[in-house]
């Protein structure tokens, strides 16, 4: 039932836009909208001194008291469409309650990775305020703040699969010759609540300067900052390496066009070499074992995990300038409707940290960066707006948020400590190959040594450009009310 009745508030502020923008011939009988009140006897009514009504040369229909011949007051061609002098000055006031519905998702195009947050829930409280300057120029300067607490719980979705996995590794037996690869394979589900976000905007805009018809527009141009903080707990997954072999080693087998896999096998020697794999027979449940394969067996990242605690937690901001472009269309002298677009191009940093992730350094884990020009903000929002007294007004509507960049650098932080004993073991087992005068052997640590030097040298991160792809999209309905001075 609530999502029947935002939809109909819905459908009903945006029905009103065909209205707005085809009223310059409408005519209004003044008596079936005279408010209860007596905010009208007073120069027009509250949107005389507001900006709208009376004074703005909007073709007016009035109904004398001895008669019921309709004079008609026409507007003049100039007033109808063009530039408009504004009536609204001084200082405005407001404050708005809003409840929002967001999704947030980012995947990383060559790690084969997605995380998703969804079905996120806002209370979110902001105040704004503008000034009007008395000037031959319409001038008008306004900011805005808000703050938001995360609703309830959502679910988090840490997906390492759908993407085509998270990592590789090649496999060679004892005399070098190429077994198959191993893909790893993971999904978790988590639980995020207790999120935040908070923001501001300032901007500059030339106040109703023109008009097309009854609607008066304002553009203008600002900064805005955007932040939101997700936490993830109780996160719970399953990861499975999967090996895919050469011809004498197939583990894979379509079934009625299902492909199915099963998990890596691998028989390790003494000295850690993987001599052979095996697969887990479907039909009779067993593993078949290459032979002479006995000295040892693993399964490789194949196991179910689970952590109480944080598992994920991310910072997120999206900020730099916008231009923007409002409109204001006058019902009668009480009541106003009001849409508005915004495009902004944001610069993006999201710092991430996965607490779990021994291999990861902390606080941050992970860091993505944008620079202007590779993301952008698509915001709308439709107002309903009623006078409550000559000062005070009231105002519901909805609004729609829109984040999105592709192409973002990312950064991911290694433990020093953790890496720097890999390298010791790395460089252990290639001196103890050369002394055995195994080159093979050789070989193969000294790539691993000079892969772990290199991120060494980069100060214990690896870097991969245009990786990242990051959406925020968020709707919301919200309840305000405004104050002039």
């Amino acid at each position: 039932m609530k999502k029947l009745s935002w939809s109909v508030l819905g459908v009903s502020i945006f029905a009103m836009m065909p209205v707005i923008a085809g009223a310059a011939g409408t005519y209004y009988d003044g008596s079936s909208y005279r408010s209860s009140q007596a905010y009208g006897n007073n120069r027009g009514g509250y949107y005389s001194t507001y900006g709208a009504g009376r004074g703005y040369g909007q073709s007016q229909t009035t109904v004398s008291r001895n008669t019921t011949t309709r004079v008609t007051k026409k507007a003049s061609a100039t007033q109808k469409s063009g530039q408009v002098k504004s009536a609204k000055k001084g200082f405005h006031l407001g404050a708005t309650l809003s409840h929002e519905f967001a999704n947030w998702d980012f995947e990383l195009k060559s790690a084969g990775s997605k995380l998703r947050y969804d079905g996120l829930a806002w209370n979110i409280v902001s105040a704004d305020a503008a000034y009007y300057f008395d000037t031959s120029v319409p001038v008008q300067v306004n900011f805005g703040a808000r703050y938001g607490k995360q609703s309830g719980e959502t679910s988090m979705i840490d997906d390492d699969i759908t993407r085509g996995g998270y990592g590789y590794e090649d496999h060679y037996d004892a005399s070098n010759n190429y077994l198959g690869r191993t893909t790893g394979y993971a999904m978790s589900l988590g639980t995020s609540d207790g999120g935040t976000q908070w923001g501001f905007n300032a901007g500059i805009g030339l106040t109703d300067v023109f008009s097309v018809g009854r609607v008066k527009m304002t553009p203008s141009i600002g900064y805005r900052y955007f932040k939101h903080e997700l936490t993830t707990k109780s996160n719970s997954g399953l990861t499975m390496d999967v090996f895919v072999g050469n011809s004498n080693l197939v583990n894979c087998i379509n079934v009625n066009g299902e492909v199915q896999c099963d998990p890596y096998v691998g028989f390790v020697e003494s000295n850690g070499d993987i001599t052979a794999t095996g697969r887990l027979n479907a039909q009779a449940e067993y593993i078949e074992i290459p032979a002479g394969s006995f000295v040892g067996v693993t399964l490789g990242d194949t196991y179910y995990y689970s952590q109480a605690g944080t598992s994920h937690k991310y910072e997120t901001e999206w900020a730099g300038p916008y231009v923007a472009l409002d409109m204001e269309y006058a019902i009668n002298n009480n009541n106003f409707v009001n849409a508005g677009i915004e495009l902004g191009l944001p610069m993006y940093d999201s710092k991430g940290d996965q607490p779990y992730r021994i291999d990861w350094a902390h606080p941050t884990s992970v860091e993505d960066k944008a620079d202007l020009g590779k993301a952008y903000h698509l915001g709308m929002n439709a107002m309903w707006s009623t006078a409550l007294s000559e000062s005070v007004m009231l105002s519901l509507g909805m609004t729609y948020d829109y984040y999105k960049v592709d192409g973002a650098d990312a950064t991911t932080y290694l433990n020093p400590s953790w890496y720097q004993n890999l390298l010791d073991i790395a460089i252990a087992n290639r001196d103890a190959a050369a002394a055995a005068s195994d080159t093979d052997a050789q070989i193969y640590y000294q790539n691993i040594v000079n892969e772990l030097n290199g991120y060494k040298s980069n100060g214990w991160k690896i870097e991969t450009k245009d990786e990242i792809k990051s959406i925020y999209s968020a709707m919301g309905v919200r309840l305000g009310v405004s104050v002039k001075f």
